[in-house]
């Protein structure tokens, strides 16, 4: 499944590359975000050409962003296929923590096709735009394909319907896998003269632990 290049992306681009940053640098930045290489590849096309015909691409400005429906401070919500219980929320930022996302047997899928796809997490070198391996990042990681299996395809639309987030805004589910002893150290997104700063994500943010 495709994802759509949104305004907020175009407009990093162009301010990214005012700023002196080099396309191999905005990839980089763009991939370490979750954005696909399919989808990057147009993006920076689109960018060299100078976004032709912009106007007509914008989306309507939005004065709301989509989000679960929590009118009413319910303990509950309907996820489509399955109920999902409100354990926290928080405005500022803005958290959710959901309990009964998944279940069991969702969780042990997901870890057992993950398992054999593992790999150390990589960060950006913000000298070359490149990813490389860190001592303040030690955990393992892989991510899943868009609707890869029955498991995923059906996570990503209970994902969607929670959230009331379109589905074809999703981002590709990322395993990450913390042995003892594994940490990440605390970072902040930034920018430097040598490296861009974070570019928009393609969609909302939803993460989730299954136990193993």
């Amino acid at each position: 499944m495709s994802q759509p290049i949104s305004p907020e992306l175009r407009e990093w681009l162009v301010a990214q590359l005012a700023a002196g940053h080099s396309v191999p640098a905005l990839r980089a930045s763009m991939r370490a975000a979750g954005w696909h290489d399919s989808a990057t590849d147009v993006a920076l096309a689109q960018l060299e050409a100078g976004f032709p015909n912009v106007e007509v691409a914008l989306a309507p400005v939005r004065t709301e962003m989509p989000g679960p429906d929590l009118d009413g401070a319910p303990l509950y919500l309907d996820a489509g296929d399955r109920r999902v219980q409100v354990l926290h929320t928080m405005r500022h930022p803005r958290v959710i923590v959901f309990g009964n996302l998944l279940s069991v047997e969702e969780c042990e899928g997901l870890i057992a096709a993950a398992r054999v796809r593992l790999a150390r997490s990589l960060t950006v070198e913000t000298r070359t735009g490149g990813e490389v391996l860190n001592v303040d990042r030690t955990s393992d990681g892989m991510f899943f394909e868009r609707g890869e299996n029955e498991i995923v395809a059906r996570l990503e639309q209970r994902l969607a319907t929670l959230l009331r987030w379109p589905l074809e805004y999703g981002e590709g589910l990322q395993i990450l896998r913390y042995v003892p002893g594994a940490h990440t150290a605390r970072t902040t997104t930034t920018s430097t003269p040598t490296s861009p700063a974070r570019p928009p994500s393609s969609s909302a943010a939803a993460s989730a632990w299954p136990r193993s």
